[in-house]
């Protein structure tokens, strides 16, 4: 999908909504998110262009929704990608945060989310101290708000986005070729997610249930096969 990123957040809590709702129904093994500049593209020049406060005039029952819908978006099951270019405004930083993959163009400017002259103090700084960790939240949050944006190399340095290439779609392919089975998208995400507040001996045994039900479905892959080629001869 491409989207938009200068939309309000209702307008944008809908449209990811439906995208997300889509790729269930259709029961992908990824989902791309191409961030487009919208109209700030022709604002007289993409780096100078004035795009609108995130998240504006609303209120908190509307950003409760938008931040209902980016966590079904992020516990999707199937690889989630977001590619951003040109200047993206602040639901950009959101997206890109709770994706799997993270993708720029060299060209990339995220708009920094701000509210009352600070940084605004939605899940993204929960998902930031997790990706990051927690002085790189810090220098962002405490130190970077006040400089309205980030560009590519600044997005890379700060873990916001994972890499940075001129050919976006042949990145974009070469990544999805290499995406797990639809089934396994899930529990490998859920168990690199919840590594960073879980012990060895804690997590052990929900590792070991995993390698166990990869074993099983070895086997039971091996068996048809085999009889496949049974019947074949």
């Amino acid at each position: 999908m491409r989207l938009d990123a200068s939309q309000g957040m209702a307008q944008l809590t809908k449209t990811l909504t439906a995208f997300r709702e889509q790729a269930e129904d259709e029961r992908a093994t990824a989902a791309v998110i191409e961030l487009d500049a919208g109209d700030a593209a022709d604002a007289g020049g993409i780096s100078d262009a004035v795009l609108p406060d995130w998240p504006g005039s609303v209120d908190v029952h509307t950003v409760n929704k938008w931040e209902r819908a980016l966590r079904q978006w992020e516990r999707l099951d199937a690889v989630t990608l977001v590619a951003a270019s040109g200047t993206c405004g602040g639901p950009a930083f959101d997206l890109l945060l709770a994706a799997d993959v993270r993708i720029a163009a060299p060209g990339l400017r995220v708009a920094l989310p701000t509210a009352s002259g600070g940084f605004w103090p939605g899940m993204a700084l929960h998902r930031l101290a997790h990706r990051v960790g927690v002085s790189g939240a810090r220098r962002l949050a405490l130190c970077m708000a006040g400089s309205g944006t980030l560009d590519a190399d600044q997005a890379r340095e700060l873990g916001v986005v994972d890499e940075m290439t001129e050919a976006l779609d042949d990145r974009i392919s070469e990544i999805l070729a290499g995406s797990p089975a639809r089934g396994d998208v899930r529990l490998l995400r859920g168990l690199i997610m919840d590594a960073p507040g879980t012990s060895f001996e804690e997590a052990l045994g929900t590792h070991l249930a995993a390698c166990d039900r990869a074993l099983r479905a070895a086997t039971t892959a091996g068996s048809t096969d085999t009889d496949t080629g049974r019947g074949e001869r």
